[in-house]
C-alpha cells in the first residue's frame, strides 16, 4: 500500500502550540520582534529534516543580552545550531556536557562570547543570545531532524507556528523526496481571526 505524505500547516495557533515557537527573552522577561523566519523543510520517505532560519530585531538604543529558548517535540533533535556572530554565521559543534562546560570556561577567559545551545528538562533547548546589537539584528539558525508520526496510514508532518506578532518576512519551503503521490496540504488556523 502506498504511504502518502501528510503535511499539516498550523500557520497560526495559539495556546496548543506556543510554546513550541522559539522566543528570545530578555533580561526584563521581556522578548525580542522576531522580525524575518525562513523555514525549509525536506522531507524523504519518513523522514523530516526542518531548518529554522530566523532574525530578531532590537528596537533598543543599547545592546541586549538574551536567551533562545527552543522547544522541540517528542522526537525530535537539533543536527545543527549557527549564530551569526560579528556579521558572521558561526556554526556549533555537538560535544558532551563536561567537555562543553570547560570549553565555554576557556572561551569565556579569552574574553570571547561563544554560542552554546543546552539541551534543558525534556526536549527543550537554550541559548545565551549575546551581543544584540543597539537598533540591530542578531541571526539565528536551528536544524532539527525527526521520523515521520503515521496517521490514518499517512505520514505526518507538522510546523507550528506560535508567534503572535507580524513578521516583517516570511517564507517557507517544503521539499518532499521519495514519495509515490502528491502531499495532502492542511492548513489550520485559529478561529479568532
Amino acid at each position: 500500500m502506498k504511504k502518502v505524505l501528510l503535511i499539516i500547516l498550523l500557520l497560526v495557533t495559539y495556546t496548543n502550540y506556543s510554546q513550541n515557537f522559539p522566543v528570545i527573552t530578555l533580561n526584563d522577561k521581556s522578548s525580542l520582534k522576531l522580525d524575518q523566519l525562513y523555514v525549509n523543510a525536506e522531507i524523504s520517505g519518513n523522514y523530516a529534516t526542518v531548518t529554522y532560519d530566523m532574525t530578531f530585531y532590537n528596537r533598543l538604543n543599547r545592546v541586549l543580552e538574551g536567551e533562545l529558548a527552543f522547544p522541540l517535540a517528542q522526537g525530535q533533535s537539533v543536527s545543527h545550531f549557527a549564530m551569526d556572530l560579528n556579521g558572521k554565521l558561526r556554526s556549533a559543534v555537538v560535544v558532551e556536557k563536561e567537555l562543553g562546560r570547560v570549553a565555554y570556561e576557556n572561551t569565556i577567559k579569552q574574553r570571547i562570547d561563544p554560542a552554546l545551545l543546552e539541551q534543558t528538562q525534556g526536549n527543550n533547548y537554550k541559548a545565551r543570545v549575546y551581543p544584540i546589537p543597539a537598533k540591530g539584528y542578531k541571526r539565528i539558525v536551528i536544524t532539527y531532524e525527526q521520523n515521520l508520526l503515521i496517521n490514518d496510514k499517512n505520514y505526518q508532518f507538522e510546523i507550528p507556528f506560535g508567534f503572535k506578532d507580524s513578521v516583517n518576512s516570511f517564507k517557507i519551503e517544503i521539499k518532499s523526496n521519495n514519495i509515490n503521490s502528491m502531499p495532502k496540504v492542511n492548513e489550520s488556523f485559529c478561529d479568532d481571526l
